[in-house]
């Protein structure tokens, strides 16, 4: 796993972009530097953003252009 970007947005936040992650790889590389992570969000996977308005463990298919989008990956 490899980390592209970090940027510490508040005092209590931070956005992390990585390439790969395994089973709870963000919140052990948090404990690793004494910190607990409380909760996390994915905005994004394969290049494609996820709607804000999806509710967590909804789901909805891809359009036609996203299928392709990752075909072409």
């Amino acid at each position: 796993m490899q980390a592209t970007e970090v940027d510490l947005l508040t005092e209590t936040t931070m956005s992390l972009t990585i390439t790969e992650g395994k089973y709870h790889q963000v919140k052990r590389m948090i404990a690793a530097i004494g910190n607990r992570c409380e909760a996390l969000r994915r905005v994004a996977i394969a290049g494609l953003a996820l709607p804000a308005d999806l509710d967590e463990g909804d789901w909805r298919y891809l359009t036609p252009g996203e299928v392709d989008s990752l075909l072409d990956k």
